[in-house]
């Protein structure tokens, strides 16, 4: 194996908001600072960007605290969000008022400044949020009327049990306040940004919000009827089945709002759950035509598809992206400013669901050899047809083509892996190729613990003294995709050290060549890694000499090493 690395070539900066992660993905009951291991486990990722959003957060009503979990767990209005957040157990004794406004929102703040990382906050667009909770103490399992939500059915027949979305309060309801009535039957969205901006300032401030999500996963929210019964995730709240029109017009209206309360924030849109959202906004399309949007016939045309150039694969079918982004800037420029700052979506691979795979996965995101062993590659599917999806790069493309400027973002993925090594081959991998594609932010879903914390200390935290992988990612390129991989960078502050992260897929070692082109001659180096069965990153011996910038290494079996080296 040869791994060949030019400091001088494709240089270009890693945004340090692609080592994020999402703050209430725990699913093991811990709430606030326990919640991902506690603070003393956060703090040693060094991570610099948080999410708070999922699909509990399309439901939050930030008056009371109450949110739903639709059908994930038994269409429940519930606590989750508050309680998982930090914000504590609801009160049973102040009617509706369960939580002080936004009192979850605080909970997430406080620890992002605590923890000096960036916060993306999901705001709510599917157009109602729950009221209010029947049982505090509700049953373990779901058994009808003892639910907190009563039976299933959509929110224009329970009526009773839901407020609506209000996106700028009119002058008729009275001025925005920072304790919002909860019985007037609406929750506005532009009052809850101006009780964020009056506790912790504008994004421009040192300790505001500095990013909002434009709700979440719109592609689950009310979907055709699968023969196994499912509807989406927020059949519910959202009766209609969604449109791809609904959806951008949403995302149009609360972008405008996010922008009159705070003109410096970040807006990220539009979250879309995967490949298939970005492909016809039909998470969970199966090939008909009638399980697709009511009105995809008329975002499924050129420009569109290809921008005029014919060529089907120009974003391998991925038209629900482009068209999304060419509505949002003609929008921004009906309105005269930028109303899209980030094209967000989420991915979870298809195929990662074993060791051999998962080592692989994360090349889906930028490597045109490698072509998943997935439904979504086969040819004659209709998806890119045997060819590799480079996520990344097509989604690059797009943004060229019908926004340009706009930055990209993936605010929920996840390999697997956290028992095992592979999960720090794959998280690893993910985050080489964030900082090499220039993806802006990523935030990791699940418990960042165990080898999913290797993966991240591998770049943020390699030598428990917070030592990181540094901001300028330089040409690397490995001699076999599918046996390594490989990253490299250097810091402006200290050009003439080099950083090399080398990733062996294969379960045995891989002894491998190092070749750097660097304007000065390289002498020493230090070496971290993790391999094994072992979480912790160890100091790692074998590298004797290094002659002409270059040196060879036995890269052990499944293994991700860092490279530190110095003149």
């Amino acid at each position: 194996m040869t791994f060949s690395i030019d400091t001088q070539a494709e240089r270009k900066n890693i945004s340090p908001l692609v080592y994020g992660y999402n703050a209430y993905a725990d699913g093991t009951g811990r709430a606030g600072w326990a919640n991902q291991g506690g603070q003393a486990s956060l703090q040693s990722l060094n991570l610099r960007s948080r999410r708070l959003g999922g699909n509990n957060m399309t439901s939050y009503n930030w008056e009371n605290g109450v949110s739903n979990s639709g059908a994930d767990w038994c269409n429940s209005s519930n606590a989750g969000v508050s309680a998982t957040a930090g914000a504590g157990n609801p009160s049973q004794s102040n009617g509706l008022a369960y939580y002080a406004p936004g009192a979850a929102l605080q909970s997430f703040q406080d620890q992002s400044l605590v923890l000096g990382t960036y916060s993306l906050l999901q705001l709510p667009a599917a157009g109602k949020l729950p009221k209010d909770i029947v049982n505090v103490n509700p049953p373990g399992t779901c058994m009808g009327s003892q639910l907190w939500q009563s039976t299933a059915g959509p929110s224009d027949v329970d009526v009773g049990r839901w407020v609506n979305i209000v996106n700028d309060k009119p002058a008729a309801a009275g001025a925005l306040s920072l304790s919002p009535g909860v019985n007037d039957g609406a929750v506005y969205i532009d009052e809850e940004i101006n009780f964020l901006t009056q506790k912790y300032g504008a994004a421009a401030s040192a300790n505001g919000i500095k990013g909002y999500e434009l709700d979440n996963e719109p592609d689950l929210w009310h979907h055709w009827t699968t023969s196994s019964g499912d509807s989406g995730t927020h059949a519910n709240l959202y009766p209609q089945v969604t449109t791809v029109t609904d959806v951008i017009l949403r995302n149009i209206a609360l972008a405008t709002t996010v922008k009159r309360m705070d003109a410096s924030a970040e807006t990220y849109g539009p979250a879309l759950s995967g490949y298939l959202g970005l492909f016809s906004l039909w998470a969970v399309w199966d090939g008909s035509q009638s399980h697709q949007p009511a009105d995809w016939a008329q975002f499924n045309v050129e420009p569109y598809a290809s921008n005029n150039t014919g060529d089907r694969y120009r974003y391998n079918g991925m038209t629900m992206a482009t068209a999304y982004l060419a509505r949002m800037q003609q929008a921004s420029q009906g309105a005269g400013r930028r109303l899209l700052d980030v094209f967000s979506f989420h991915y979870y691979p298809q195929a990662s669901y074993n060791a051999t795979d998962r080592v692989h996965a994360a090349r889906s995101l930028w490597d045109s050899t490698y072509v998943e062993p997935s439904w979504i590659t086969q040819s004659g599917n209709g998806f890119t047809d045997g060819r590799g999806l480079q996520m990344l790069p097509k989604l690059q493309q797009a943004i060229n083509d019908f926004y340009p400027g706009t930055k990209l973002a993936v605010t929920e993925y996840d390999f697997g892996g956290k028992t095992d090594i592979t999960g720090a081959i794959a998280q690893a991998d993910a985050l080489g190729a964030f900082g090499k594609q220039g993806v802006y932010l990523a935030t990791y879903f699940g418990d960042a613990e165990n080898f999913i914390a290797s993966g991240f200390k591998i770049f943020r935290n390699y030598d428990g003294n917070k030592s990181v992988f540094p901001e300028i990612s330089v040409k690397a390129l490995s001699g076999n995709n599918a046996n390594a991989a490989v990253y490299a960078a250097v810091s402006a502050s200290d050009p003439n050290t080099v950083h090399v992260i080398a990733i062996n897929r294969l379960s045995s070692s891989l002894n491998s060549s190092f070749q750097i082109s660097h304007p000065v001659s390289l002498k020493s180096a230090q070496v971290w890694g993790v391999s094994g069965n072992n979480t912790t990153i160890t100091s790692r011996s074998g590298l004797n000499s290094i002659a002409q910038n270059k040196f060879s290494y036995s890269l052990p079996a499944r293994s991700v090493l860092h490279f530190v080296l110095r003149p």
